[in-house]
C-alpha cells in the first residue's frame, strides 16, 4: 500500500512538473510580441532563432509587400511612411493600448544588419533569462548628448536606400537635442540610451502614462519621412517611458 502511495505521489509530481513547464512556455509565448517597423527589408531574419519563437506584428511603411510573413504573424498593417521607427512604435502603443502584451519588443526591419543583430539577440536572451522586459542600453547623461543634432541623414540600410536614397532632414523646431529634451521631458534625468530602435518595454511601463500622452508625442513625428526629431526620440526612450519601474535596465558591454 505504501509503495502505491509513493508511486501515485511521484506520478502527480511528474504531472505537475510537466504542467508548469508547459504553462511557462505557453505564458512566455503569449506574453511576448515582436513589433517590427518595416520599409523595404525582406525580414528573412524572422525565420531564425530566437525571433521565430514569438508572435509578430509588422507595420509596413514601404511601397511593396515583398517581405517574409512568419507563421506566428498576428497581423501586418500598411501605415504612412512618416516619423521613422519612433512613429511606428507610438502608433502601435496608441492602437493597442488596452490589449498590450506583457513584454513588447520593438525592432526595425533592418535588425539583420551586422551592426544591429548582435544587440537584438542579446536583448531577447536577457528577456528570456529574466522573464521580463529589458532595456539593453548604454550609460549616458543629458550633458553628454546635449549638443547632438543632425543636418542631414541617409538610412544605413542598403535595402531601404535602394528605393529611397533621401537624405534631407526635416529639422527640429527646437535644437539641439538637449533643448528639445528639456522642453518635452522637463526635469527627467537621462541615464540610459539605446540606439537603432531596438528595445523592449513592459505593459505596465507603457500604461503608466495615459494614451493621450502618446497621442501628443506622436504628433512630433507625423509630418516627415525623415525628421530630425526621430533621432531625438531614439535617444529619449528612457524618458518617454519614465520611470520604467517594470523594465530591467541592463548596461550593454
Amino acid at each position: 500500500m505504501k509503495n502505491k502511495v509513493y508511486v501515485l505521489f511521484a506520478f502527480i509530481l511528474l504531472l505537475l512538473t510537466m504542467f508548469y513547464k508547459y504553462k511557462e512556455s505557453f505564458d512566455n509565448e503569449n506574453n511576448i510580441v515582436l513589433i517590427i517597423s518595416r520599409y523595404n527589408e525582406k525580414l528573412e531574419w524572422l525565420k531564425e532563432e530566437p525571433f521565430n519563437k514569438y508572435p509578430v506584428i509588422i507595420y509596413n511603411k514601404g511601397p511593396n509587400e515583398d517581405y517574409y510573413k512568419p507563421d506566428k504573424l498576428i497581423k501586418t498593417e500598411n501605415i504612412k511612411n512618416v516619423g521613422r521607427e519612433g512613429h511606428t512604435y507610438l502608433y502601435y502603443i496608441i492602437n493597442n493600448y488596452t490589449k498590450l502584451y506583457k513584454i513588447n519588443i520593438f525592432l526595425p526591419g533592418s535588425a539583420n544588419m551586422e551592426t544591429k543583430m548582435p544587440h537584438c539577440k542579446k536583448l531577447i536572451q536577457h528577456i528570456e533569462t529574466n522573464n521580463k522586459s529589458v532595456f539593453l542600453s548604454n550609460k549616458t547623461s543629458l550633458k553628454q548628448l546635449y549638443q547632438f543634432q543632425l543636418d542631414d541623414y541617409m538610412s544605413t540600410s542598403q535595402e531601404n536606400n535602394s528605393i529611397n536614397p533621401e537624405n534631407n532632414l526635416e529639422l527640429s523646431l527646437i535644437r539641439p537635442f538637449g533643448k528639445w529634451f528639456e522642453d518635452k521631458f522637463k526635469s527627467i534625468e537621462l541615464n540610459y540610451v539605446t540606439y537603432g530602435g531596438m528595445f523592449s518595454i513592459s505593459k505596465e511601463d507603457i500604461t503608466h502614462h495615459p494614451k493621450e500622452y502618446y497621442e501628443k508625442l506622436i504628433k512630433y513625428l507625423e509630418n516627415s519621412s525623415n525628421p530630425e526629431v526621430g533621432h531625438y526620440f531614439e535617444r529619449a526612450w528612457e524618458a518617454v517611458f519614465y520611470p520604467m519601474n517594470n523594465t530591467l535596465k541592463i548596461e550593454e558591454l
